[in-house]
């Protein structure tokens, strides 16, 4: 009797073990390509509320309190995928990765009250998001196969942390103010505030920070072999830095109070008090066109179109196309 109990038991011993090992099988998140990123430092610094991923944009519908929703390219076919507002919206394989907001209404995911934190979502949007970190942040993005972000608390302020995609872990990697939007090679490229502003790289392996260029720079982004950036002493105008060659120079006078680089184009918002305007110019300065009169922001890109808001105010949604001629028209939430 006592035999036949004792087999039983490595039997369910057996099957259990199966059972745990298929499921750690089936769940377990398939690692990312080396070089991924999850959205382009540009959106990242605009709040990250569109990112375009091959044919498909996921975005944040300011026509649906912020919930998270994709489309197409060219805006046919927007689908919900998520009832909870969202920004810095990542995405690389089968999930995106973004930072849910606090909601002003009193159910979230079913549960009451704020769920804010950094969450992992299938990209259709079938099951409940994976929350990776129940935190205040900032700015989020994916590096490779793990989520770097700005973590808030009452006791520290503001400090850089990483947590796996598949959440086995979670550390704070340092005490200082890093922005992460700006990645070149798997590092992070940011304004370093504690000396400065000047332009320093945080290496994601060593965890140490050295400087790059004695430039006092503002929301760096990386795109075709340049750092754009905002000139700090030279009334935050518009620069880019070669990293090949090391030289840097300036591209608009203006005063630019946000701008976004994708492709051959940027857009920036002007600082003027008289005549403030949404301004598009190639990447090396030239043929400056007016997009817009008046003060916006949150300028996100993709390759098919570009997407801005009154300062101010989150609706309407302005979008026009990012080549070609300039067409500006309202964002159908439709």
């Amino acid at each position: 009797m006592q035999k036949k109990l004792a087999i039983g038991i490595v039997i369910v011993l057996i099957i259990l073990t199966g059972l745990v090992i298929s499921s750690q099988f089936l769940f377990k998140i398939p690692e990312n390509p080396e070089g991924t990123v999850g959205n382009t430092a540009g959106n990242l610094n605009n709040s990250g509320l569109f990112r375009e991923d091959g044919d498909t944009v996921f975005f944040s519908n300011p026509y649906d309190n912020d919930r998270l929703y994709s489309m197409n390219l060219d805006g046919s076919n927007k689908k919900l995928l998520l009832d909870v507002p969202v920004e810095y919206i990542n995405s690389a394989g089968d999930y995106l990765y973004f930072y849910q907001k606090d909601s002003d209404e009193n159910v979230v995911f079913g549960l009451s009250g704020n769920m804010h934190g950094i969450y992992r979502l299938k990209k259709e949007g079938e099951q409940s998001p994976e929350c990776l970190d129940r935190t205040l942040s900032g700015i989020v993005v994916l590096i490779d196969n793990a989520v770097y972000y700005q973590h808030y608390d009452n006791t520290e302020g503001m400090t850089l942390y990483r947590t796996m995609t598949d959440d086995t872990k979670k550390e704070e990697l340092s005490s200082e103010i890093i922005n992460p939007a700006c990645v070149i090679d798997g590092n992070i490229y940011y304004p370093d505030t504690e000396n400065s502003f000047y332009l320093s790289v945080f290496n994601t392996e060593s965890l140490e920070s050295v400087p790059v260029v004695s430039e006092r720079v503002y929301n760096p982004v990386y795109e075709g072999g340049y750092i754009y950036y905002m000139n700090v002493p030279e009334n935050y105008s518009l620069y880019r830095y070669s990293v090949s060659e090391g030289t840097d120079e300036q591209l608009t006078a203006d005063r630019v109070d946000t701008f976004n680089v994708l492709g051959s184009y940027i857009f920036y918002q002007k600082n003027d008090a008289q005549d403030p305007a949404l301004i598009r110019i190639n990447t090396d300065g030239s043929n400056p066109e007016i997009v817009a009169k008046g003060n916006y922001t949150n300028i996100n890109m993709t390759s098919y179109y570009t997407y801005f808001q009154g300062f101010g105010s989150t609706v309407p949604l302005y979008q026009t196309p990012t080549s070609g001629g300039i067409d500006v028209t309202e964002f159908s939430s439709e």
